[in-house]
């Protein structure tokens, strides 16, 4: 789980790598580690987006 801004800027950094590494050699450990790191950076993102919606929806309930 990716608990901070720098935490996530290093794993999509990882990612990056990964996905170089993975083009370079078409290892299948290449590839694993690669969407290892997608999807450790896309729950991320989702965890993030459904955190600004529930943030948002107080808001709107207010202004109502």
């Amino acid at each position: 789980m990716i608990n901070s801004w720098k935490e996530f800027f290093i794993t999509v950094e990882q990612m990056r790598e990964c996905q170089k590494e993975y083009f370079k050699r078409k290892s299948p450990s290449s590839l694993t580690a690669s969407k290892k790191c997608e999807a450790a950076v896309d729950a991320c993102i989702k965890e993030k987006r459904a955190e600004w919606a529930q943030q948002l929806q107080p808001k709107l309930m207010q202004e109502a």
